[in-house]
């Protein structure tokens, strides 16, 4: 380009060059032309253009001095891009292309169409152009493009229009009307000019477009010029092209200017010129690339065309785009890698995600046309990617309304009538909505926002609510009533779903989590009072009942009581607004144990809001119980909410209070620790979960390894340490899997041998006929029929020694889950009440249940729990214990404990539980030192005689280097 822009400035009027020197210059441009390398020609093709404008513009002095006129140009073009001798291949291609481009520079100059200029020259350069579009198939798209061009350029004014119907007439002539690039002149032509200058015999109305040419249109476009023309040896005549991977410009063309034609109706855009734009793009697209016996080629040409309209059509015309062949192609060839056009769906897909993150409403268009009609609601499942997710997390919250109430549409009205069928097509939908708020980012910019009547968030609660806990009456109007009836099942799938949402939301950090369990039951006691058409699907006796209406009243007060009061008062009231709302719901889910929750929570509230300070703790106490029957149902949310409540009443806890969280850690984990802490076997729900209870929108938790639920801070417990307390910790379930192996291995053998003996013998009317003697013999069905209860009875012990075996194993992780979420509650009692001196009460049972769990991960939270209470303490003020004399006994015990067990984990747990403890003495008085300095003694006295000591040496050098650290700090 630098190149060029010093030759036009050396042959500028100014400069006035010679005629030798136009000359060479000009030969050695078009020369050039011919270059193999894309670059260098169209660094040619510019500077040759700009010259020839310099050189033959009207009224340009430097013509004179140039040999050569606008004619001899054209010939000079044609005669210096002939290629020497016989050349074929590239070298042929690459000078034909220089011809093309020299025709091309000397229309773009627009020195064939200044006053000045003949028609024979405008001619001239036409006939080469559009004999090469005839005779070179490969080159017509080029041809096309330079003549549209050439059209674009001239006055409708200015220009005679013998120019323009020196165009139209070869496209006759040359018989390149019917090809794509025929009808990109065409139209062009049309845009500029008047239908005046078109001829009558070659479409109906002078219009490609019109509906009658639709078929001729879409073989056209295809380069089908098989009965393309009413003149068949016309048709024939056209030549195809080779096959090339990307469509012509032409497709633009025709589809810019049926759009724009839709467009501009008078009138405003209606639904019927909707209707029409749809009916041309399955006509001319649809059915026409992406049609049963389409190429491979002309599918990647209506993918690229799909990818282009989705980028820039208005959003009027996106729902025509998603047409039915084109969608079904979409998700086949998507859905496996080893499809030829896997790659080329992928362009669409992504700009698609691209227009919705540039213009975020349009995705109410979009999102309709995936899911709907020629859409799938499995459209993410089928082509294994995250369109539609990703498409709904970058809508804004005015277009998410529309989507969401789209999808309740499709939740009344299923796309199937099959029950089972519908049942699954409601769950999709029901995932798409929890997968919605869980990845929305935008709420803690406002929540009042999102919980107002009119925020897509409460749109997408009601929407569950009514489909979880409502059913249409009979005065329900008929486009309100689900078809097929939302089934018991998915009635399910909505309540887990809803519970899944409440679990995120409540877990957003923002300061009114409470307000979304509380919304929720706010919209069920709405519906119930305020709705004709629907009744709730709850069946409960009068005693519950009432209890439900009491609370919905309570709850009612205390959302009115949260306005107006202080910031203690508001605390108390957040608690119970969430305990109220979460038990509600439980009620309205069918648990059983949940009306007399109620009737817990609302002694509770009574006695702590009255402030009555002889059933104060009392009332903690019950408290805390509620919260812990919160903790043993199988739910996230549960433990969630029951964390926030907890964290809010730590300072209220009690010593029998924290108590009764300790006694749950000493439990055992089997059959018989079960029994004690729940009084009764766990129910079926929790042992026996489907599958379909752990997808993703369950809101059940179970124990998914070893270190499922440990502390944030687990990484820092040494590999080591942890490899030696499974090691340690274990022992104990290794000896009793031992155990268990030798009791399976005996009871095989017994359920073996008693099998071989009654294989071995019939028993028919009493009399025992041995078989010995013809083992090889089948038995005959007298026989068979003998055998039967023996062999039934056999199978029927073995079941029994089974399930008794699934009984200990589902018993054990029961209470290991338990205990799992009763450490999370110590935990954040730990951090929040470190310097209460009650919390000292948990370092002796945390340590036990370090040495006696037989959960690697039950001892490696609880060792990450004392470490986070040392760790927070070391930083902040330390406890201040009433009765020193206490502690000194609890140290002598932590050294007791040191000596059970060998496991590094517990040993470093009992070594930093020491110090803690000798902290603690000293900071009540430093002549304390010498005393604990006793304690350590006796216990080294011990180690170093006991050859077999479990105590970890690890305990002395702590203790030193503490002591030594502690000393320098005193000088």
């Amino acid at each position: 380009m630098k190149a060029a822009k010093d030759l036009i400035m050396r042959f500028s009027p100014k400069s006035i060059p010679s005629a030798e020197i136009v000359q060479k210059a000009l030969v050695r441009l078009v020369r050039g032309l011919c270059s193999s390398r894309k670059a260098a020609r169209f660094g040619f093709f510019v500077a040759l253009t700009e010259i020839l404008r310099q050189l033959y513009s009207s009224g340009g002095e430097a013509a004179s001095h140039s040999e050569l006129s606008i004619d001899g140009v054209i010939d000079l073009v044609t005669e210096r891009t002939q290629p020497e001798g016989r050349v074929v291949g590239q070298e042929k291609r690459d000078h034909l292309i220089g011809r093309v481009f020299g025709y091309k520079a000397i229309m773009q100059s627009s020195i064939l169409i200044q006053q000045d200029a003949s028609l024979e020259c405008w001619t001239k350069v036409l006939d080469h152009v559009y004999k090469l579009a005839r005779d070179i198939p490969w080159l017509r798209e080029e041809c096309g493009l330079i003549l549209c061009d050439a059209i674009k350029s001239l006055d409708p004014k200015g220009t005679p229009k013998s120019y323009v119907r020196e165009i139209v007439q070869r496209l006759s002539s040359y018989n390149i009307a019917k090809t794509p690039e025929g009808i990109a002149i065409w139209l062009t032509i049309l845009s500029v000019f008047s239908e005046d200058v078109l001829p009558d015999d070659i479409w109906r109305k002078k219009d490609p477009l019109c509906t009658k040419e639709r078929r001729v249109l879409a073989n056209v476009m295809r380069e089908n010029f098989t009965n393309v023309s009413d003149n068949e040896d016309s048709g024939k005549m056209i030549k195809s092209g080779s096959a090339h991977s990307n469509p012509s410009f032409a497709w633009d063309v025709v589809l810019a200017t049926i759009m724009e034609r839709t467009g501009n109706r008078k009138g405003g855009l209606q639904h019927a010129e909707q209707s029409d734009f749809s009916k041309f793009w399955v006509d001319v697209v649809d059915d026409n690339l992406f049609s049963g016996s389409a190429s491979l080629e002309r599918k990647s040409w209506g993918f690229q065309l799909f990818s282009r309209m989705v980028a820039t059509a208005p959003q009027w015309a996106i729902p025509a785009l998603f047409s039915p062949n084109l969608i079904r192609s979409l998700i086949n060839h998507r859905t496996s890698a080893e499809r030829f056009l896997h790659n080329a769906t992928l362009a669409p897909l992504k700009e698609i995600l691209a227009r919705v993150q540039n213009q975020p409403e349009i995705a109410s268009s979009i999102v309709p046309a995936l899911t709907s009609k020629n859409g799938a609601i499995k459209f993410d499942q089928l082509t294994k990617t995250k369109t539609l997710e990703s498409i709904l997390l970058a809508a804004d919250d005015t277009t998410l309304r529309k989507i969401i109430a789209h999808f309740h549409l499709l939740i009344l009205r299923p796309e199937v009538q099959e029950q089972d069928t519908a049942s699954t097509y409601r769950r999709i939908l029901a995932d798409i909505l929890l997968n919605l708020v869980r990845g929305y980012k935008r709420y803690q910019l406002n929540t009042s926002d999102l919980t107002s009547d009119e925020s897509w968030l409460r749109q997408l609660l009601d929407i569950l609510v009514e489909c979880a806990y409502f059913v249409p009456n009979h005065s329900a109007p008929p486009d309100a009533v689900p078809l097929p009836a939302i089934s018991t099942s998915s009635r399910t799938i909505f309540r887990d779903r809803l519970s899944s949402c409440l679990t995120h939301l409540v877990s957003t950090r923002q300061p009114e989590q409470i307000l979304f369990p509380y919304l929720v039951v706010s919209i069920i006691q709405a519906h119930t009072k305020a709705s004709r058409s629907q009744e709730l699907v709850f069946d409960a006796d009068k005693a519950v009942t009432k209890a439900v209406k009491k609370a919905h009243k309570v709850l009612e007060r205390l959302g009115f009581e949260k306005r107006s009061s202080n910031e203690a008062q508001k605390t108390t009231n957040d608690a119970f607004i969430l305990l109220y709302s979460l038990t509600i719901l439980q009620v309205y889910n069918g648990d059983t144990d949940a009306a007399s929750i109620l009737y817990e929570l609302d002694i509770c509230h009574q006695s702590i809001s009255e402030k009555q300070d002889s059933a104060g703790s009392e009332s903690f106490d019950l408290l805390l119980e509620v919260l812990l029957s919160f903790l043993a149902k199988p739910s996230a949310l549960f433990r969630k909410l029951a964390g926030q409540v907890f964290a809010l009443f730590t300072a209220d806890v009690t010593s029998n209070g924290l108590q009764s969280l300790i006694e749950i850690l000493e439990k055992g984990e089997s059959l018989a620790g079960q029994h004690d802490l729940f009084d009764q076997d766990i129910d079926e729900a929790e042992n026996d979960m489907s599958d379909d209870d752990l997808e993703i929108g369950s809101d059940i938790e179970m124990i998914q390894g070893p270190l499922a639920g440990s502390a944030e801070n687990s990484d820092e417990v040494s590999e080591g340490e942890q490899n030696s307390s499974a090691s340690s910790n274990a022992s104990s379930q290794e000896s009793e899997d031992s155990s268990d192996e030798e009791k399976d291995d005996e009871e095989l053998a017994k359920f073996d041998a008693m099998l071989a003996d009654t294989l071995k013998m019939s028993r028919l009317g009493g009399d025992t006929v041995l078989s010995e003697s013809s083992d090889d013999e089948d038995m005959d069905d007298g026989q068979m029929m003998a055998l039967e209860p023996h062999l039934t009875k056999i199978f029927q012990e073995r079941k029994k020694t089974t399930s008794k075996k699934r009984e200990k194993k589902d018993a054990r992780e029961n209470v290991i889950n338990f205990k799992n979420r009763v450490l999370d509650l110590l935990l954040i009692y730990a951090k929040k009440q470190h310097a209460n001196a009650l919390t000292l009460q948990l370092i002796l049972p945390i340590l036990r249940l370090i040495r006696v769990s037989t959960s690697k991960q039950i001892s490696e939270k609880s060792f990450n729990l004392l470490k986070e209470y040392f760790d927070t303490c070391k930083g902040k003020e330390l406890p201040i214990p009433d009765e020193e004399e206490k502690i000194w006994v609890m140290l002598e015990q932590i050294h007791a404990e040191a000596r059970l067990d060998g496991s590094k984990l517990h040993g470093n747990a009992c070594s930093r539980s020491s110090l803690f403890v000798v902290k603690v003495l000293v900071a009540l008085n430093e002549d304390n030192y010498g005393r604990a300095v006793d304690v350590y003694s006796e216990t080294q006295k011990q180690w170093y005689q006991d050859a077999k000591s479990k105590i970890q040496p690890a305990l002395f050098t702590e203790w030193i280097n503490w002591s030594i650290n502690t000393r320098k700090q005193k000088k």
